[in-house]
C-alpha cells in the first residue's frame, strides 16, 4: 500500500509546515493495517463514511482490494476495484455530504453499494454505465444508491 503524501517545509516565521493526511486515506490506513491485525475481515460484510472529496475513490480502490483478499476472493477483487472506483466516483460527483461504502458476500455473490448520504433530492443517475454493463453481473440504481453484483464460486 502506498504512503499518504506528507509535506515538509516551511509555513512562514520559522514554524514547520506539515500537512495531515485527509480523513479517507486514514480509514483505508485504518482499515488495512485492522485486516493485516486480523481484527476484521472474517464476517464477510464491511461498509465504510467516506468524505466527499477527490481521495475517495482512491481510498475505496485500496479498501475493496485488501478486504477482498482477505476474504480469499482474488478473482474478484480487480474487477470489484474498477467498479468500485466507478460507483464512488458516480456518487462523488453527486455528493452532498458523506458517501456510504458497503461489500457483503452473500449467497454466492458480491454486492457493493455507494450511497450519497446528503440532504438534497438524488439526481437523475444514468441507467446505462458502460463499465459496469460489460463487468458485473447486474446493478442498477436506488434512490441514492447505486450498486453492483459479482458472482463468487461460493454457493452455500
Amino acid at each position: 500500500m502506498s504512503q499518504p503524501h506528507v509535506e515538509h517545509g516551511t509555513a512562514g516565521a520559522g514554524e514547520p509546515a506539515l500537512r495531515m493526511w485527509s480523513w479517507n486515506g486514514l480509514l483505508a490506513l485504518g482499515d488495512n493495517l485492522a485486516v493485516r491485525a486480523g481484527w476484521a475481515g472474517q464476517d464477510r460484510a464491511a461498509s465504510w463514511l467516506l468524505s466527499a472529496r477527490p481521495s475517495a475513490v482512491p481510498s475505496a480502490r485500496r479498501m475493496t482490494a485488501v478486504r477482498l483478499n482477505a476474504w480469499g476472493l482474488h478473482e474478484q477483487a480487480a474487477i470489484a476495484d474498477r467498479l468500485v472506483g466507478e460507483l464512488v466516483g458516480e456518487a462523488l460527483r453527486h455528493a452532498t455530504g458523506k458517501i456510504r461504502l458497503a461489500l457483503w458476500v452473500e449467497d454466492g455473490l458480491l454486492r457493493s453499494e455507494a450511497e450519497d448520504l446528503g440532504a438534497r433530492v438524488p439526481p437523475a443517475l444514468p441507467r446505462h454505465n458502460p463499465l459496469l454493463d460489460r463487468l458485473a453481473c447486474c446493478w442498477g440504481v436506488a434512490g441514492r444508491i447505486v450498486w453492483f453484483e459479482l458472482l463468487t464460486s461460493e454457493r452455500h
